[in-house]
């Protein structure tokens, strides 16, 4: 068992050169949390974490699967491009404009890097993907996202013609809103070789409006092999959700992703004027991460949770999947992490990519060097902080000593090619709570 320390819960610790380390990661919390609430969008003052495990265990019960330690979760079948954007490893996404026909008040696209220079000229996003396996890139996952890709229509027919002639094995995919879609353009996409296609429905839109969505979402069965939905389930649309489940059933499509409402870092008043609250804490572990989304919305989870225990109790056919705003940090995680040589002190992490590495503290030092000693285990001595340092694997063999000790999530960074180890988390455990299995 680990205990998270945070500015909640740092009263757990006794040892006082741990408390005073420990204060150095609660600093960073409140920092940021007062960076987020500058934003003008308050946070949810009730944490939710009992009720969110209990929703788990009856998911679990219904025999739901469960991915990348519970950040993502779906029923009857996923994407395999889903299941490889975990790790990001041969997958590759790009676009040809951020223009877009829609303006979703909830769209994070102007936190994408040279958003501004990308709405007024168009990426050669074909040339980049061909550099990518010229250099040896093996991409197995192919995917043209926007803005809406559908406003050039000519280009992004020609990306999946050039992708399935470069990478002819590899997965591709379209994301779209749909509007723009008729049967000659699904025609020139299907003779692309094209696997997959996505469409957002915005629950905002009219009736009238989303069941001209669902028409060009029939429409696409008939020439794409994998038709999916991927959209924000938004807190107080439970029951038009359920509704929007059961159609899609109907129409016998591939599955729907189910994503964790986001907040985008811009003009709050449309998330305040409905009500909406941030989800509390914002993070399982506070780092800066790639993904532009922004932060999740309060209760969303909770919704996306429900909808996937309801398509269980109404036995629906499609895939449904929960991805959650967790879920895409992962493959940043990895792709940071995998391939570092770290000293002996780390332990990779399979369960969420970071290196882990033990730590204990003052008084309790001569106690564990004594240990590690003895079982000749490999540690480090830090004065500055007055810890020593040493594998999570050889924590239990303090069992015979009554020690708080330390596990410290890390990240690799380079800074003008200077590799950076950034400590982004810290738990509390102890020799007899401790479980391998808790750090992957």
């Amino acid at each position: 068992m680990l205990k998270r320390v945070t500015k909640d819960s740092i009263y757990v610790i006794k040892n006082k050169a741990f408390l005073h380390y420990a204060q150095l990661f609660t600093n960073i919390e409140e920092d940021t949390l007062k960076n987020i609430e500058a934003f003008g969008l308050s946070l949810n003052q009730t944490k939710i974490e009992k009720t969110r495990n209990k929703t788990l265990t009856q998911l679990k019960e219904k025999h739901a699967h469960f991915r990348n330690d519970n950040k993502s979760i779906y029923i009857n079948r996923i994407s395999s491009a889903c299941e490889a954007c975990q790790t990001g490893t041969g997958s590759y996404t790009t676009f040809v404009s951020m223009k877009c026909h829609r303006n979703c008040y909830f769209c994070f696209n102007e936190n994408q890097d040279n958003y501004m220079h990308y709405l007024q000229n168009n990426r050669d996003a074909r040339n980049e993907l061909a550099e990518l396996i010229d250099a040896g890139y093996r991409l197995k996952h192919i995917a043209l996202t926007g803005g809406e890709p559908l406003l050039f229509k000519e280009e992004t027919i020609q990306f999946f013609q050039f992708a399935k002639e470069k990478a002819p094995d590899s997965y591709t995919r379209l994301y779209t809103a749909g509007d723009l879609l008729n049967e000659n353009i699904l025609k020139q996409l299907r003779d692309t070789g094209l696997n997959e296609i996505r469409f957002s429905i915005k629950m905002e839109d009219s009736p009238q409006k989303r069941r001209h969505i669902l028409k060009k979402i029939e429409l696409a069965k008939n020439y794409i092999p994998n038709v999916l939905v991927e959209m924000p389930v938004i807190p107080g649309t439970l029951e038009e959700m359920k509704e929007l489940l059961i159609e899609l059933d109907k129409l016998d499509i591939f599955g729907i992703n189910l994503l964790e409402f986001c907040f985008p870092l811009k003009e709050p008043k449309p998330f305040i004027d409905r009500g909406f609250k941030l989800k509390n804490p914002p993070y399982e572990m506070y780092y800066n991460y790639w993904y532009a989304g922004g932060l999740a919305i309060a209760l969303s989870e909770e919704l996306c949770l429900e909808l996937t225990a309801f398509a269980i109790e109404k036995n629906l056919k499609i895939g449904v999947h929960y991805c959650s705003l967790e879920n895409k940090f992962t493959g940043q995680i990895y792709q940071q992490n995998h391939d570092q040589v770290m000293d002996k002190t780390y332990s990779f992490s399979n369960r969420d990519y970071f290196f882990k590495t033990a730590k204990v503290f003052g008084k309790d030092k001569q106690k564990a060097i004594a240990i590690l000693k003895k079982n000749k285990v490999s540690y480090k001595i830090n004065q500055q902080y007055d810890f020593i340092q040493f594998p999570v694997e050889a924590i239990k063999l303090l069992s015979e000593v009554n020690v708080e000790i330390a596990i410290v999530s890390c990240i690799i960074e380079f800074n003008n090619n200077e590799r950076i180890t950034k400590e982004v988390s810290i738990d509390w455990t102890t020799a007899a709570l401790f479980q391998l299995e808790d750090v992957g």
